[in-house]
């Protein structure tokens, strides 16, 4: 009765892992490159650890020619989709199997039980190169190497000068697109959007985009340093987008901010260089307080910056 029961529990959590592979047609031709398509879904929170593909054979049969990147993504329900284009080759001819796949995941990342889910067997029919036996066999005509002459290169030199005046020209009216001018031929400018409102809409948009959640680490560490770089250039005029985090670091001190305010400023900045820079691996835990850290600098970080405002223009009235 118990080991029934085990069996109901490993089949439940099987079904909440998917795996499939697919070809684009079930017939190839013999020596010619043809992809699999491979994916799997498991539920929010689990590790897909995939399948190196070490070697360059897929079977005795199917070559690996290329490993397409491997794309992560998450669907409604918040369940991650991992995807990756192998493409292949065989040179039997006949009924050949494409073997079953074994993709590794577990539970996750902190899980060292790795378990294993294998895509179905798929068959593929392998045909030969047609050749027309009625036609008289040629003897193979080596290449003749001819010198290029100033005609030649002619066209050539002339196509490549058009090109490089119709880009200029489209660059040009682009540029003059964008700078439009007033009656007194003054550039109209567009409407700005005063650096803590554009930061904060950034941390919305980047906290909605799930970067992290489905494994995109580093770019979610990047896009938030930007933001930072942003808003603290915009808002307090420190040139933080051309600054290392060092640097940036040292000028926001002259600010003085208190130290709360400024650690956690400091400590995402320092976490977010780890990431892009050392490979370093994150909790789920370190990446939400990176979020929530950095949008207190920005909002603790106004404030400090009105309250001071407002006690200059205090300060001016009283001087009068």
């Amino acid at each position: 009765m118990i080991g029934f029961v085990f069996g109901l529990m490993a089949m439940a959590s099987a079904q909440q892992v998917e795996v499939d592979a697919k070809v684009q047609d079930e017939s190839v031709a013999v020596g010619k490159p043809f992809s699999l398509d491979l994916m799997m879904k498991v539920p929010y929170g689990y590790y897909v650890e995939w399948n190196e593909f070490a070697t360059d054979t897929l079977s005795a049969q199917i070559d690996i020619l290329k490993r397409g990147d491997l794309l992560r993504t998450a669907d409604a329900d918040s369940n991650i989709i991992v995807q990756q284009q192998l493409t292949l080759m065989t040179f039997d001819t006949g009924y050949v199997q494409v073997p079953s796949v074994g993709l590794v995941y577990a539970k996750s990342a902190d899980n060292g039980m790795r378990m294993k889910a294998y895509t179905d067997p798929l068959q593929l029919y392998v045909t030969t190169i047609t050749v027309d036996t009625t036609q008289v066999f040629r003897p193979i005509v080596e290449p003749i190497a001819q010198p290029l002459s100033m005609k030649d290169l002619f066209p050539w030199i002339l196509g490549v000068l058009l090109l490089v005046l119709l880009g200029f020209g489209v660059w040009f009216f682009l540029k003059r697109r964008k700078s439009r001018l007033d009656e007194n031929g003054e550039p109209i400018k567009g409407p700005v959007i005063p650096p803590y409102n554009k930061a904060i809409g950034d941390l919305e948009s980047l906290k909605q985009q799930k970067l992290w959640q489905v494994g995109k680490v580093k770019e979610y560490y990047s896009s938030l340093t930007d933001i930072a770089r942003e808003y603290i250039e915009g808002q307090f005029k420190v040139n933080a987008v051309e600054m290392t985090t060092d640097t940036i670091l040292e000028e926001v001190k002259e600010l003085h901010f208190d130290e709360v305010l400024y650690g956690k400023l400091k400590d995402t900045m320092e976490l977010a260089d780890l990431v892009k820079f050392a490979k370093c691996s994150t909790s789920p835990l370190e990446n939400d307080n990176a979020m929530s850290d950095m949008t207190d600098f920005v909002n603790d970080s106004y404030a400090h910056y009105q309250a001071m405002k407002a006690k200059e223009e205090e300060e001016a009235r009283q001087h009068v």
